[in-house]
């Protein structure tokens, strides 16, 4: 007989949300084929499985396919499904972690909210049939052959005697022909240059072309100071996923009931959550708590601190 955690491994591969009538939704979502470049891994295609409480209503779909599997009734399936959740719920309020095989657990953290890991052994997509990861040996380009460069080449060479004597010989030429006190022919050109007069119409030049600032210049508007805004470290977390994609999916049902300002929160560790709201205090974020765990479908949100 077809056990009610077997109905739902298998329902997995073909439906992308499993509901358990009175205990919440199964979701999954694909995954592309992708390679850990630092880990050399290839990772075939999978689906990702995550866990809405919200959804807990009864579709019909695992009790009915659960009861054409074993050749039951209706009713008698539904008992199935009643029990196995049972079951779970009393392993969960005793502190326990709960198991549904193939699938993941089930357990409550220290705030009480109930948190789904899910189990990595399944891929639970058609695409990856025959395929399994695999590591591979990386490319490694050979390195490029040193070219010695031809002009570094000819300064490295050591100098002969004769260049050495030309170049003394254009020291002293130069010594000879510069304007210095020993050289009295130069000596007196420099100083007849300086007794030269001064044209006096260069100063009055220069005043002409002097810019005054107006007043209206120097007057400085004041710049309007701009006060940092403090960021929201509070927040109202209705979903936690493992990929963005399975956020970004929740988040459309939780805009759906009217939460047009909530949106996907990425975590330090490396978790996307649906948040509703943001607040910078903690009491705001409680009072809104309180408030949205008195609704239907949010009696699970809880209250994340992160800066």
């Amino acid at each position: 007989m077809t056990t009610v955690a077997e109905q739902i491994s298998n329902l997995l591969f073909t439906h992308e949300c499993v509901i358990v009538p009175n205990l919440g939704a199964l979701v999954s979502t694909p995954v592309s084929a992708t390679i850990d470049s630092d880990k050399n891994l290839f990772l075939p295609p999978t689906k990702e499985i995550g866990f809405n409480r919200s959804l807990s209503h009864n579709d019909g779909l695992l009790i009915s396919t659960l009861a054409q599997k074993n050749d039951i009734s209706y009713g008698k399936a539904k008992v199935m499904v009643e029990e196995f959740v049972a079951g779970i719920m009393t392993n969960i309020n005793g502190g326990q972690k709960a198991q549904i095989e193939k699938v993941g657990s089930l357990k409550k953290d220290a705030l009480g909210n109930l948190q789904f890991v899910a189990d990595d052994s399944m891929t639970y997509s058609a695409d990856a049939f025959g395929l399994s990861s695999f590591h591979f040996t990386p490319v490694v380009s050979a390195p490029k052959p040193v070219v010695e460069n031809a002009r570094v080449r000819r300064l490295l060479q050591p100098v002969g005697l004769k260049q050495i004597a030309a170049s003394v010989a254009i020291i002293i030429g130069l010594f000879a022909t510069s304007p210095s006190v020993k050289n009295p022919i130069h000596h007196n050109n420099a100083m007849t240059a300086s007794l030269l007069p001064i044209n006096s119409n260069a100063e009055e030049e220069v005043k002409d072309k002097t810019y005054v600032a107006s007043e209206e210049e120097l007057v400085q508007e004041p710049k309007e100071q701009v006060l940092p805004v403090e960021p929201d470290i509070y927040f109202l977390i209705a979903g936690s996923f493992k990929t963005e994609s399975q956020a970004q999916k929740f988040l459309t049902n939780v805009i759906a009931l009217g939460e047009n300002q909530a949106f996907v929160l990425e975590s330090p560790n490396q978790r996307y959550r649906v948040a509703i709201n943001g607040y910078k205090t903690k009491n705001e974020a409680i009072t809104d708590l309180n408030s949205y765990r008195n609704k239907e479908d949010f009696k699970t949100v809880w209250v994340l601190t992160q800066r």
